[in-house]
């Protein structure tokens, strides 16, 4: 359970962490300017764990969330050193030659980060044309929308499953752990429910943060009625990516923090279930 003195702490930190603002460049409407290439982290070939069967996962680049555990630090920037520009051929060129070992482990490709939302235009083209050679389609994003447009519908409309980080329900604790509000997240699983969707749920179990009863129960409380979500991924806190954190030049807030016991897991696992919800993690 966590505990209000520490929680004023943590919001502390949070705050000094929004120095790291991304500012895309931006057109007249709004948008950032889009000529037809993604700005990409990395690429993983033949990743297992985001989505279902082997997955070719695209890190992008950019994120405005700051989680104290991100194990992805290196994402967070827009445009860095070691960022790559590609356009949806040269990525397709890639994943066509991968296509045979996806679709025999009943896999596809996943766009990731960062937040993959903030370049909804190139995802929206990469998963068009994914759609077109018949390869499954999963994004994985934390609900950060900027825009409700016909992109993003367009980009919703050719995308087969979406993972959507819910990373606490709670406004305060998810301020504290996050650097922002929910707000935007919430509004996202809302729009997938409208839609009807095919979405999956992430949790990550953060000792302090996301681990008490409270709020498990507020998850399944604001997800129990969304019948596009049958299947929330339990995710438990690691520190796998804390040296990166160091690599930036940032400290890492949760050194110290150990993993969750299997018996916690269980039990939010047993909560979540009680909602409704397949429980995989």
């Amino acid at each position: 359970m966590y505990n209000k003195g520490r929680l004023n702490t943590i919001i502390q930190v949070a705050h000094t962490m929004q120095t790291h603002t991304i500012h895309p460049a931006a057109s007249s409407d709004g948008h950032r300017h889009y000529h037809g290439k993604g700005i990409v982290h990395s690429i993983e070939s033949c990743g297992t764990v985001d989505g279902p069967g082997l997955r070719f996962v695209l890190f992008m680049q950019g994120c405005l969330m700051r989680c104290l555990y991100c194990h992805n630090r290196d994402t967070w920037d827009m445009r860095t050193d070691k960022a790559q520009e590609l356009s949806v051929d040269e990525v397709m060129k890639q994943v066509i030659s991968y296509r045979h070992y996806l679709r025999a482990t009943g896999g596809g490709v996943t766009a990731t980060g960062g937040e993959p939302l903030l370049q909804y235009e190139f995802i929206r083209d990469w998963f068009v044309a994914c759609k077109a050679n018949d390869i499954h389609t999963c994004l994985d994003t934390n609900g950060y929308a900027l825009h409700y447009d016909h992109i993003l519908d367009d980009l919703l409309d050719h995308t087969d499953l979406v993972m959507l980080d819910l990373k606490q329900v709670d406004p305060e604790i998810h301020k504290a752990l996050v650097g922002i509000p929910n707000t935007k997240t919430l509004k996202f699983a809302r729009y997938l429910a409208e839609r009807n969707q095919a979405a999956r749920v992430r949790y990550v179990i953060v000792p302090g943060y996301t681990d008490d009863d409270r709020s498990a129960h507020l998850l399944g409380e604001f997800i129990g009625d969304m019948e596009n979500i049958d299947t929330v991924e339990l995710l438990p806190y690691h520190e796998l990516g804390a040296h990166k954190w160091e690599l930036c030049g940032d400290a890492y807030k949760l050194t110290g923090v150990r993993p969750p016991p299997k018996e916690t897991v269980l039990h939010i696992k047993e909560i979540l279930e009680g909602y409704g919800k397949n429980i995989i993690y």
